[in-house]
């Protein structure tokens, strides 16, 4: 029952520190607004204004950083827990890495590395 005590009592604190810097945020705001800081702004322009292609290698990067990310997100509880997987785990690890490594060398020979 001590657990559940010290558990609601960390929840009330929790709760009355985030209201307590919400409040002070509030209260130290500045009160004036720009009409120019409220316009809505986009890689360096005004987004309404002027719409310009974006070069689609930005976006190649970002699909290649997700999924190098999503390789150390699977590759972490592989590693964890090593000795209990045994040598099926090493070997499903094992495709796993030589697939990544496969799109990785697709990757470069299509150019998606290379930044003119």
């Amino acid at each position: 029952m001590l657990n559940w005590l010290i558990a609601f009592i960390a929840i009330v604190l929790l709760f009355v520190i985030f209201g307590a810097l919400l409040g002070v945020a509030k209260f130290i705001s500045p009160k004036e607004y720009d009409p120019e800081k409220m316009q809505l702004y986009e890689c360096g322009s005004p987004f309404l204004s002027e719409i310009r292609s974006m070069n689609i290698r930005f976006y190649i990067i970002a699909i290649m950083f997700t999924l190098f990310d999503i390789e150390a997100v699977f590759m972490y509880p592989w590693a964890v827990d090593f000795k209990e997987l045994g040598i099926l785990g090493v070997i499903e690890m094992g495709l796993f890495v030589i697939m990544v490594f496969v799109g990785w060398i697709y990757a470069y020979k299509k150019g998606a590395l290379e930044w003119e």
